[in-house]
């Protein structure tokens, strides 16, 4: 059986993002994570998040519900998977890496209670370059 085969097997068994799963690893969170947007889309699985607060390892290692980088952990791996990449990939892809949102924020910008709260758009990214979106009908095109 492939890791996907597995993870949507599974998946009858989650609904959405328990709180009981919420102090989950990050390779964890990914995985779950990948396996809600292939089953439920990007903003399905956004919303899961949201609604379960849902805790999230920022790069300096502080967890807790973060909405800046719940979008962006969505934005990335529906990148991914539109993208055609397995569970395995998805999971190993740097764009997943806890470290990467320091290439669209700085430190000081995700660890302020404005970036856990609501969603900041990055203040790194140049022009032209994909950035995380809040719109939902453009998750993936972003």
């Amino acid at each position: 059986m492939s890791l996907t085969e597995f993870l949507h097997e599974i998946s009858g068994l989650l609904s959405g993002f328990p709180a009981t799963l919420s102090g989950m690893s990050h390779v964890d969170f990914i995985t779950s994570l990948t396996t809600r947007v292939r089953l439920v889309g990007a903003q399905a699985a956004l919303d899961e998040l949201r609604a379960n607060q849902t805790l999230i390892t920022t790069p300096a290692g502080t967890v807790g519900y973060h909405e800046t980088l719940a979008v962006f952990a969505v934005w990335a791996v529906d990148r991914l998977v539109a993208a055609g990449l397995d569970d395995v990939q998805v999971l190993w892809h740097p764009l997943t890496d806890v470290r990467t949102p320091l290439s669209w924020w700085d430190h000081d910008t995700l660890e302020s209670p404005a970036a856990k709260d609501a969603f900041i758009a990055s203040v790194l990214a140049r022009a032209g370059e994909p950035t995380p979106i809040i719109d939902s009908r453009v998750l993936t095109a972003a």
